[in-house]
């Protein structure tokens, strides 16, 4: 096997239940509530609850979420959308009236309704057997203080050089510096909050105290009003898929990135991909030049549904990845600004012993999102409200009560009507090619999940501090001559380190014969437990 192939973890084994995710104590949560005979929507809120606390900068009770879930008794895949939207009072003259250009990357202007906690009601009201109290003990206990990461060190000393919200430095910055690795950190006014929703349910953040302490912190900067938290709603609806290698891609639909994921998938379907050698130049040229072309179409016609026409159906059809196909040039690179892959996000995923199978991504958006904690909740809040385009004629352009453009995506991979896999990446911009990458490893090279992960990934655009925007930086695993043979073809290569965290921190589930196999990231703190 060559030397970028090996993987550094055993792959997790299991036959009643499995989870993975980015922090242990989180996907213990998850097999907890799964040996107790809580369903996958159960240990799905507990897991999330638990990364809500330990990995504060990614996702938490601030955020937003969405959920494909697989239900075993009827053989369907529902999907649950969590997002929020923005306020009444964001609208572009406002914006003027303030004499701003644009909603900046942190602060109040960023805001939008907190969707998760909602998304956690409507999962366990259709799905879930276990209290809301019950899953979130171990994320109460873990607020109380658990001991931090090297990673959420680093995302918090990061972050504190450029937000200056009181509570949020009382919380994570205490005496001028960040807890190191080992030391307990400390969250007593989120655990308080845990424990009132445990009793009191999701009104709490949509009408009760920590509602109001939001509406309060907003009223000045931001655009969200009482009325916007107190009607929000999430709601099901039916995920997007195509056909790839005889078998069925399921994705979450607009207004998130899901479809630019379908849309690789239907250009790569017209190339013998494993005829190419596994980061082979052959092989990365294809997949970066097929992710271009995939994300121009997502940015010039993702947007929310209720309020811009995004041709779903036309954009999926294979005439269309057929014309597509055309502009590829084996010899040389074409050009394209691809997103800021900028983002930190958690994705997880669960399958229980019925066969009900969640793939879950949970997100703030930016490190510790919009920077703002309301006083008295330990709510971090999420700025997904910088994804919206200030050009009015754009589908994701700014205006009140509408769902933002998410980078956010989940997968679920069928054979006929029987899960395959379950896949979910954070990674910002980047998630839609880490989910080519990834399952392209299962599906075309046959490479178990955890290797799956493991393999070298490229991320396509711009990378602080060089805001180079067509820059492909190749994790350093993947050969030296490969990116100067890549160069030699028009694109901008940088090496990366050879686990990059700005490749994404996948986690995935596949289904064998007999058993479920995890896998979880080495990028990060993942964990995936099987029993």
């Amino acid at each position: 096997m060559p030397d970028i192939g090996y993987s550094h973890r055993a792959v997790a084994l299991g036959t009643r239940g499995m989870v993975a995710s980015a922090h242990p104590l989180a996907t213990l949560a998850g097999v907890e509530t799964l040996k107790r005979g809580g369903t996958a929507a159960d240990a799905a809120v507990a897991t999330n609850a638990v990364l809500g606390v330990t990995q504060p900068y990614c996702c938490g009770v601030g955020g937003d979420i969405f959920v494909l879930y697989h239900e075993a008794a009827t053989r369907r895949i529902h999907f649950l959308n969590g997002a929020g939207r923005s306020g009444s009072r964001a609208r572009l003259e406002e914006l003027r009236r303030r004499g701003m250009s644009s909603l900046g990357l942190i602060g109040p202007p960023t805001v939008s309704v907190p969707g998760c906690v909602r998304g956690w009601a409507l999962l366990l009201e259709r799905f879930g057997t276990r209290p809301l109290g019950e899953l979130l003990a171990p994320a109460i206990q873990a607020a109380e203080g658990f001991p931090n990461t090297a990673l959420v060190s680093g995302a918090t000393t990061l972050c504190a050089m450029s937000n200056h919200d009181p509570e949020w430095h009382r919380i994570f910055f205490p005496g001028g510096r960040a807890a190191a690795m080992g030391e307990p950190l400390v969250q007593a006014d989120l655990a308080a909050t845990l424990r009132a929703l445990a009793a009191d349910g999701p009104e709490l953040f949509y009408g009760g105290r920590v509602g109001q302490a939001i509406a309060r912190r907003m009223e000045v900067e931001g655009f969200l009003t009482p009325a916007d938290l107190a009607e929000h709603r999430g709601e099901w609806g039916e995920p997007i898929a195509t056909t790839y290698r005889g078998v069925r891609i399921h994705q979450t639909p607009p207004p998130t990135q899901g479809l630019a994921a379908l849309l690789g998938f239907n250009l790569l379907e017209g190339f013998d991909l494993a005829r190419r050698r596994l980061h082979s130049v052959e092989h990365l040229h294809l997949l970066i030049e097929m992710t271009k072309l995939a994300y121009a179409d997502r940015d010039r016609w993702i947007g929310d549904p209720v309020h811009a026409r995004v041709p779903v159906a036309d954009l999926l059809g294979a005439e269309y990845a057929a014309r597509r196909r055309r502009q590829y040039d084996p010899r040389k690179a074409q050009g394209y600004a691809a997103g800021d892959p900028e983002g930190d996000t958690t994705g997880f995923v669960v399958a229980d012993a019925a066969g009900n199978v969640a793939s879950v991504i949970q997100s703030l958006y930016n490190s510790f999102g919009s920077g703002v904690v309301p006083p008295g909740t330990g709510v971090v809040l999420n700025n997904r409200g910088r994804s919206f385009s200030m050009d009015p004629a754009h589908p994701s352009a700014l205006a009140p009560r509408k769902q933002p453009f998410h980078t956010l995506i989940a997968s679920i991979v069928t054979r006929g009507d029987t899960p395959l896999v379950a896949y979910s990446t954070m990674g910002g911009q980047g998630q839609a090619m880490f989910h080519l990458q990834g399952l392209t490893n299962v599906l075309d090279y046959g490479l178990d999940i955890q290797e799956a992960i493991e393999r070298p990934r490229f991320v396509l655009g711009p990378i602080p501090p060089d805001h180079v925007a067509e820059a492909v930086y190749l994790e350093g695993r993947i050969p030296r001559r490969v990116g100067a043979a890549l160069a030699r073809k028009g694109h901008d290569v940088r090496m990366a380190p050879d686990f990059f965290f700005r490749t994404g921190h996948a986690h995935g589930i596949a289904f064998l014969e007999h058993a479920m196999a995890g896998g979880a990231d080495p990028r990060c703190d993942g964990m995936a437990l099987g029993f």
